[in-house]
């Protein structure tokens, strides 16, 4: 519990200004969520549109690809001064441990919208939006923390 109260009392005693810098790196992380969410929508949308599989699988095996994609940008590009300094396994096990807790989360959402019966593949755009911000906030104040 302390732990997190010392994460969010670090994330509201951030500076609160816009510089440059910050801009661009806002914008390589977003082209990586981007990047993960056009590879694990493609590869769901054949799975499930095309080859029939249930959404759930479809969803697995994108996400997996998608992860893949994602972290090689977040790692090596839009983190990269962030990631000086950390020990590379260190980084990823944060990275994958935000994204199990990511993956509860993103299939329930997709999975309470299908059984209200909204469609997987609006789900899937639904969830990227909360995704948006999330990931971000715990990407920056503690997978690649300075």
């Amino acid at each position: 519990m302390k732990r997190s109260l010392k994460f969010l009392e670090r994330i509201s005693n951030q500076p609160r200004r816009l510089s440059r810098k910050g801009i661009i790196q806002f914008v390589v992380f977003s082209a990586g969520g981007w990047a993960f969410f056009v590879v694990g929508y493609a590869t769901f949308s054949l799975l499930y549109g095309v080859f029939h599989l249930p959404w759930l699988p479809a969803k697995i095996v994108g996400d997996t690809l998608g992860w893949s994609v994602n972290f090689a940008i977040q790692y090596f590009v839009a983190f990269k001064e962030e990631r000086r300094g950390h020990k590379p396994h260190v980084v990823a096990g944060k990275f994958t441990a935000i994204s199990l807790v990511n993956l509860v989360i993103d299939y329930a959402l997709v999975g309470v919208l299908a059984w209200i019966g909204v469609s997987p593949f609006i789900g899937l755009i639904i969830a990227s939006q909360f995704f948006s911000v999330w990931k971000w906030l715990w990407y920056k104040y503690w997978v690649f923390r300075k």
